[in-house]
Formats: structure tokens, sequence, C-alpha cells
């Protein structure tokens, strides 16, 4: 069993926005990654989830990622190939397909622009466990937990975190160990908060 390296607590960026749980969202990138599908590696530039450093060191050259729209929920798994500051440029896919050319990067349109606008890109990471907590101190009532990118506060949630006093054991949630391992997907899980509130993720994996 190993641990993920996360390189940073998380910020909830927009009250009452889902943000990925663990990820980022695009606010940048060329014309033809946001009219797709994508033939060519591009260049796009991330938001700033991340308390500390770039979005961008979450990911890791050679790794897929989910690549989101949040206004229809279309998705592709994508390939990151290769990480520089606050951006991450996505190379062909390695499978065949006709959309977007013989080995694909994209194989539709995605919007850039703020949290909530621009296209979510989370890294797909598989895991046996993860363990998220609303870190001490924080303004708003609760952290939601949810399964979808459409998610709020009463829909599509898995469970809510209860603020703490500043110096006061935050509240925290673990979702299990499981065999055979790795059966949890970090793309699929969400977060809705209050702005400024400040998160932990933790994530245990073979």
């Amino acid at each position: 069993m190993a641990y993920r390296q996360i390189p940073s607590t998380f910020t909830v960026k927009a009250t009452n926005t889902p943000q990925p749980m663990f990820g980022s969202w695009v606010t940048a990138g060329p014309a033809a990654f946001v009219a797709g599908p994508c033939g060519q590696p591009v260049v796009l530039t991330l938001g700033t989830a991340l308390t500390s450093g770039n979005d961008a060191g979450m990911f890791i050259s050679g790794e897929p990622a989910w690549l989101l729209n949040p206004s229809n929920g279309v998705g592709e798994t994508v390939r990151i190939a290769s990480v520089l500051n606050n951006t991450v440029t996505l190379g062909n896919q390695t499978d065949m397909s006709a959309s977007g050319g013989p080995n694909p990067v994209t194989r539709a349109g995605y919007p850039v622009g703020v949290l909530g606008t621009g296209a979510y890109l989370m890294p797909k990471q598989m895991m046996n466990n993860f363990l998220i907590d609303l870190e001490d101190g924080g303004t708003g009532t609760f952290l939601y937990l949810g399964v979808k990118y459409n998610m709020s506060a009463t829909a599509y949630r898995i469970f809510k975190l209860a603020k703490t006093s500043t110096g006061v054991q935050p509240q925290y949630y673990a979702s299990g160990l499981y065999s055979p391992g790795n059966p949890l997907d970090s793309s699929e899980i969400f977060v809705v908060g209050t702005a400024g509130d400040i998160y932990n993720v933790s994530m245990a994996i073979d």
C-alpha cells in the first residue's frame, strides 16, 4: 500500500460551485481545443485549486486524466504528455479512433474559463481508499462530497463534513479499504462548499 503524493491542500474556489475533489479546471487553451476534436498535442493552463504551488503539480507525465465538460457531462480519458509550471500538455492517446485522427488528443471540443465554465481535468487515479477532511477554522457550515459533476448540497451527495473552530480536530470522511485493490476512481468525486475554505485529501493506492 502507498499514498498518492499530493503537493498541497485544496481551496474551495467558489461558493456552491462543484469542483473536483482531486483535480483542477482549464482556464486557457488553444482554439483547436475549444473547437475540437484535436489531433495534435495542446497546452492547457489550469486553475488554482491547490492552496500552494501550481495545480499542474498534481499531474504526472504519461498518466491518464479525465477531461470533463461541466455544462453537459461529456468526458473522455486523455493522456498527460508533460507538465510545466501551471500548464499540462495533452498528448496523443494510445488507442485508435476515427474521431480526431488515428490517435486523437481529444474527441470533442471543451470550454475554457473560470471554475464552473472551464473543462474539469482530473488525474484518473484508481485508489483503494481516500480520506478527506475540512480544515479547522473555515467559514462555511459544511463541505459536501458527491459523485457527479453537477452535484449540490442535496443532489448526488454522499457525505457532508461540518466546520470546526480553529484548533479543533476537523471532521473527516474515509471511504474504507477494499480488496482486491483500487476499485475507486478519484475522478468521480466532487465537492461543494464555501469559497476560501480549505480541505485536505489523502489517497491510498496499491
